[in-house]
This record gives C-alpha cells, sequence and structure tokens, in this order.
C-alpha cells in the first residue's frame, strides 16, 4: 500500500507538472496513426487489470481458474472469471476484489506517466501516453460507473448489500 500511494503520489505530480502537454497529446488520441498504439496500450492496460483481479482472489483464498481472451465490441480482450469471490463472506474482500484490477490500472498510469514525461517522441513516448490514457479514462468511464455491470456494478452491489442489484433498481424503476 506505501508503495502503490507512493507511486500514484509521483504519478499525480508528474501529470499536473505535464498538464498541458497531457492535454496536446490528447488531441491525437483517435488520430488514424495512433490507433495501433491505443489497442496495444488497451491490451497492456486490460490484461493486468485482469491479473489484478486474479491476484486478490488469489489473496483471499479462492481459485482462479479461468483467464482468456472475450470479444468486446470486435474486439480481442482479456478477462478473467473473478466468481470464486462472491463465496468470500467478508464482503469488504469482494470489494477488494472488484476493486483490485482499477488499483493495478491506477499504479500502471502513475509509472507509466513517469515513462512517458521522461522520454522523447518515438514508440515507448506514444504506447506510455495511450496506457495513461487508457488506465484514467476508461477507468473513470467504464470500470468505476456503476451503471454498466463492470467492476463499479459489482462494488456497488456488495457495499448495498444487494446481489440482484439490477433486478432490484429495474423493479423500483418500474415501480
Amino acid at each position: 500500500a506505501v508503495v502503490w500511494c507512493g507511486a500514484v503520489a509521483v504519478g499525480v505530480k508528474v501529470a499536473i507538472d505535464n498538464f498541458a502537454e497531457l492535454q496536446v497529446a490528447s488531441e491525437g488520441i483517435m488520430a488514424p496513426s495512433n490507433l495501433v498504439f491505443l489497442y496495444l496500450g488497451l491490451v497492456i492496460v486490460k490484461t493486468l487489470h485482469e491479473f489484478g483481479h486474479a491476484f486478490a482472489v488469489r489473496r483471499f483464498g479462492g481459485e482462479e481458474h479461468t483467464m482468456g481472451i472475450m470479444f468486446l465490441i470486435f474486439s480481442p480482450l482479456p478477462y478473467m472469471d473473478a466468481s470464486a469471490a462472491w463465496a468470500f463472506r467478508n464482503k469488504w474482500q469482494r470489494v477488494f476484489v472488484g476493486a483490485a484490477g482499477m488499483i493495478f490500472e491506477v499504479f500502471v498510469a502513475a509509472c507509466v506517466i513517469v515513462i512517458w514525461a521522461n522520454t522523447g517522441p518515438g514508440v515507448i513516448h506514444s504506447l506510455a501516453y495511450n496506457m495513461v490514457f487508457v488506465a484514467s479514462v476508461t477507468t473513470v468511464l467504464f470500470n468505476i460507473n456503476p451503471l454498466l455491470r463492470f467492476d463499479g456494478y459489482y462494488i456497488l452491489s456488495d457495499l448495498m448489500d444487494m446481489p440482484n442489484l439490477h433486478q432490484h433498481s429495474s423493479r423500483h424503476l418500474r415501480y
């Protein structure tokens, strides 16, 4: 936890110090010449994300037997089955398993932004920026969002002690 906090603090400082450069780089994120780097950064970050979930499941005594590749929006991406966490009696362990992927992503973003800030234009610089973008923006928009059935949904479900949160909210909305 101390190493994670230290790395994130350094990463945030580097991001603040280079905020103008980050804004300029974000303008070309969807440029055709950048799409290969964006996809490669996505695959690397999401692979580490899934290993974060697997590590957390194993840390609390669960077994992880299924990791692989799924097609999400016609794109192959890594996944792992964290359903072993549902057997954990302690809800904070389940919440940690749900958050572990995002915790790993934030750590990766903090480390990679330092690499981005200390390299010149080139492959490493472009890949590092795209990894920072994927690990920060997609985590906020998709993973932590409880409206989508990704990590944030399961974290909220555990925190509220509602295992069928989607069904409950649908019934409430119809009411």
